[in-house]
């Protein structure tokens, strides 16, 4: 309301009514007393407030804002509080009522409404007693995630429907979440808590049949209804061994050559990157021979595999991974190959020596990596509806915790069945070159296969930009949750999201409070700022 009209109504209109009402004699009954007194002590009321500084408040007021696009609508908003502002309205602010949308464009234009007692209101009051929500979420078919901050109630529910959600980028800068398991009660702030919500996500996936496999690279302790948990530390997966389909066997088998390649050089601790240029060259070379020509004694693959295509079957694994060779078996070679290529100078041999003394050192030092059979299951059964692969017991050394995820994200993207969905926990607690993951998130398009990423720290050199050719490009996911942020940060994500945040959201991701995030989703572009309580 603008100032001049408040002033009138606090300064003249309510003690003018309040002097009629106390000398009214037209009172019939006692209702009639009891009304009126009500409403001397609302407007007296209303005057206590005003002397507080509060204002008035026109909550009824009806406005339909239209743009071909949410910028579009933002930016009209922007000049309405704009022009508000310079007649002298201490301030406007847009509202979405939930549910009640469609009935305000049908009648907008069509019906007259009025409520000489309720349409004004002070602030307090206002605030107090009309439910007027945030722009946030309030779905009907949702699940309570904590409360909206920027809400005119103070506690307002932020209901979130994660129906849908496929596919998500959790951010959280090192910000906690606030949690309980089965309730309200007991609850405390949780470490990791990227992996909370992405739990809270996976729930609609459990619900709808779907099995989630969750790759653990960062420590969450707990685990889903109808869970299969498999401690890393203790099985193996054999890192030669292919995992794919007869159809696609051959970008199967150079997928897992380079990936075989990656994990060898990943332990022996490589140099600068122009040695290990130059290493990854020579040591996939020999690797690729040898398979082809003298692996279980005769070879298990083929130069051309369009040609010979029973031979280069032979290098998918089975179910008897007991026959399967491992890298330790490939040892040998590489001791000849020191012989070999010291009669070509000192400089090949030196090379061929480091790969022979160091890769045996691996080997020995990490058997289930290098020298154990797969231990992992074939296929599960209908009711393993949550499989869990911990790799947290890994996590002090970054390159291991990455041969090993490099290992599981290869077994598996190729079990997990068409529209199953993949969460990894931490990607940003592991080294992994992007080019050797590459190849697996092909295999999850073609499959159908959705994937939630939780990326828990900030300012790591894995991150949902630097990573978005595997993660996925910010403008793509169906959800997108922000915690802590650096300027740095925040500017590399607005550039490759081409969406700039607004102020609000902004400057509180800046302050990374403990338990506030930022909910973005994508199907209805509805997004809030929200003080978690995640209940599991």
């Amino acid at each position: 309301m603008d100032k001049d009209r408040e002033d009138d109504i606090i300064e003249t209109e309510i003690e003018v009514n309040v002097s009629t009402l106390e000398n009214s004699k037209d009172e019939r009954n006692a209702k009639e007393r009891t009304q009126n007194s009500q409403r001397i002590r609302d407007m007296r009321d209303s005057g206590h407030l005003a002397g507080k500084h509060d204002t008035i408040v026109d909550s009824d007021i009806c406005l339909i804002v239209k743009s071909d696009s949410a910028e579009g609508v933002e930016q009209t908003l922007k000049e309405i509080k704009k022009a508000y502002k310079h007649n002298s309205v201490k301030g406007v602010m847009f509202v979405r009522r939930t549910g009640e949308q469609l009935n305000e464009l049908k009648n907008l234009l069509t019906t007259v409404r009025a409520d000489a007692w309720h349409s004004a209101d002070m602030s307090t009051v206002s605030a107090s007693k009309i439910f007027l929500p945030s722009s946030g979420f309030s779905d009907e078919q949702g699940v309570y995630v904590g409360t909206d901050i920027s809400s005119l109630l103070s506690h307002n529910p932020s209901i979130v429907d994660f129906t849908g959600v496929r596919n998500a980028i959790v951010f959280m800068g090192g910000v906690s979440v606030y949690g309980s398991i089965g309730g309200f009660e007991g609850g405390s702030l949780l470490a990791n808590g990227g992996s909370a919500i992405a739990h809270v996500m996976a729930d609609s996936n459990y619900l709808s049949g779907k099995r989630t496999h969750h790759i653990m690279i960062s420590k969450f302790d707990y685990t889903s209804p109808d869970s299969l948990v498999f401690d890393m530390t203790k099985e193996s997966i054999n890192t030669l061994e292919t995992f794919g389909s007869v159809e696609t066997v051959q970008a199967d088998a150079t997928a897992n050559f380079n990936k075989a390649t990656a994990v060898m050089l990943l332990i022996a601790k490589t140099g600068s990157s122009e040695e290990k240029i130059k290493l990854e060259a020579e040591l996939k070379d020999l690797l690729v021979e040898w398979v082809i020509n003298s692996a279980n004694n005769g070879g298990i693959y083929t130069k051309n595999p369009e040609r010979d295509p029973n031979r280069a079957r032979r290098i998918l694994a089975t179910e008897n991974h007991k026959d399967y060779p491992t890298l330790y078996d490939f040892l040998p070679a590489l001791n000849s190959n020191v012989a070999k290529r010291a009669t070509e100078g000192e400089g090949p041999r030196a090379v061929a020596d480091f790969l022979y003394k160091t890769l045996k050192t691996a080997f020995n030092e990490y058997p289930n990596i290098f020298h154990k059979e797969t231990t992992l299951p074939d296929s599960f059964k209908s009711n393993d509806r949550n499989i869990y692969y911990d790799l947290s017991g890994l996590e002090n050394d970054r390159k291991v915790a990455g041969a090993v995820f490099l290992n599981t994200l290869a077994y598996v993207t190729n079990r997990a069945l068409n529209g199953e969905q993949i969460i990894i926990h931490g990607l940003d607690n592991v080294e992994i070159p992007l080019d050797e993951i590459i190849p697996y998130k092909e295999i999850m398009e073609r499959k159908n296969i959705g994937l939630i990423t939780v990326f828990n720290g900030s300012e790591k050199p894995i991150n949902p930009v630097s990573y978005s050719a595997f993660v996925g490009k910010l403008s793509l996911q169906d959800m997108v949750i922000l915690g802590g942020l650096v300027p740095d940060e925040l500017k590399d994500i607005e550039t490759k999201w081409s969406r700039k945040l607004p102020e609000q959201v902004s400057k509180t991701l800046l302050e990374s409070s403990p338990n506030i995030l930022y909910f973005y989703r994508r199907r209805d572009r509805i997004s809030a700022l929200i003080k978690t309580h995640l209940i599991l």
